[in-house]
């Protein structure tokens, strides 16, 4: 077993499983067999098909996400791209690490493994701290607009940033569910497209958009390639009707 510490994450090896922590050692290897053998309690399963494993999990007095990525962990493409930067789980532990440097609320992790074999990852699974919270509503979207663009301050968009993808807790607004990245092309029209997106996901006015956003020439193209985009999945639906209407 080897064991190396930073930045409060821990790295160990136990079982051929290479391992990302936030626990002791004993705790560690502990979770990671609990997981293994299914002996974990599952208070709740959110879904659980070929594609995905993602449940409500009791380990201890500890209740925790348990999510496994079936289906990357089998495509032949995402295990050779796993040999240069990792499992997409690894990957998913750093973000909400990252997330939480940057100062914004985001679930705890707590333990992420990847099993490889001929330098490629074949299975791997994350857990974080469940988070107490309520699911924002139509309502609260200005004031969750306003912690995404506090990200956006930062550099970085969070994909996805539909406002279900969100929850309000005691600490305020915390972000689940991300990919965060840092664009290195268009970098304001990724982010007012985000913008844009948001407001079309809780259908929320423009008006709740600070004015400076919405005066930016990046918030009209991106409301421009927002309804481009809209225009397509019209015509694509619609010619999926009329292909199977002339089947029938």
């Amino acid at each position: 077993m080897v064991d190396t510490m930073c930045s409060g994450v821990r790295e160990l090896t136990h079982q051929g499983w290479s391992l990302k922590s936030r626990l002791s050692i004993e705790e560690s290897q502990g979770l990671l067999e609990s997981v293994l053998t299914g002996a974990i309690e599952r208070q709740h399963v959110f879904r659980d098909n070929w594609r995905t494993l993602s449940a409500k999990v009791a380990f201890g007095d500890q209740v925790l996400i348990l999510k496994v990525p079936r289906a990357r962990n089998k495509r032949r493409w995402e295990r050779l791209l796993t040999r240069f930067r990792g499992s997409d789980s690894v990957r998913h532990f750093r973000q909400l690490h990252f997330m939480r440097e940057l100062g914004f609320q985001a679930p705890e992790p707590v333990l992420a493994g990847e099993l490889k074999q001929g330098g490629a990852v074949i299975d791997s699974f994350v857990l974080y701290r469940f988070v107490e919270g309520i699911p924002p509503s139509h309502e609260h979207s200005e004031v969750v607009l306003g912690t995404l663009l506090a990200l956006h301050d930062k550099g970085y968009v969070r994909n996805d940033p539909q406002l279900a993808n969100f929850l309000l807790t005691d600490m305020g607004v915390c972000f689940i569910d991300f990919r965060l990245k840092k664009p290195r092309f268009f970098r304001l029209l990724s982010m007012n497209r985000e913008v844009v997106q948001f407001l079309k996901s809780c259908s929320a006015p423009e008006s709740i958009v600070p004015e400076h956003v919405r005066a930016s020439i990046w918030f009209r193209i991106a409301k421009r390639f927002d309804a481009f985009g809209a225009a397509v999945k019209r015509w694509k639906k619609s010619l999926r009707r009329r292909k199977r209407s002339e089947r029938a």
